[in-house]
């Protein structure tokens, strides 16, 4: 639905899959904190893997806004490469805390780009579901880092 300044609203089902996507993040670190039914070493591992899927995904974002035009695109598809490179660096740290610490430090910074320099045909609310999960996922985070 358009509003009277022509932005439109969020589309419920991008709310819903959004704040969805927090959940494996909350239940792993939850988990890892409250000694939870999943063994330590497993849920440590589908977080950190979970983890560099997303912030892979944000790059995805970013490369298929980045393609729907013809002109500017270069910076924002270069752009879009940084989160799967970091992800996987992280992954392959040795450290679980430097690991974390990293995918954090990742996802912060991706948040902040996409605040303050929003790939140029990207819906005017994402923006604001950005910012609005990278706060989530970063709690959860910093959960694991601070329960450990």
């Amino acid at each position: 639905m358009e509003r009277m300044d022509g932005s439109a609203d969020m589309p419920r089902v991008a709310r819903y899959l959004g704040y969805g996507g927090v959940i494996p993040f909350l239940a792993m670190a939850l988990n890892q904190i409250a000694g939870g039914p999943l063994p330590a070493d497993f849920a440590m591992n589908v977080f950190l893997y979970y983890s560099a899927a997303i912030l892979s995904f944000l790059g995805g974002i970013r490369w298929g806004a980045a393609t729907r035009l013809n002109t500017g695109m270069g910076r924002d598809l270069v752009i879009s490469i940084v989160p799967s490179l970091w992800a996987v660096g992280c992954l392959l740290l040795g450290s679980t805390e430097w690991t974390i610490g990293a995918l954090l430090l990742g996802f912060v910074l991706m948040g902040i780009l996409d605040a303050l320099l929003p790939a140029a045909s990207i819906a005017a609310w994402m923006t604001g579901l950005r910012i609005q999960l990278t706060i989530a996922v970063a709690i959860c985070h910093l959960l694991l880092i601070f329960g450990m």
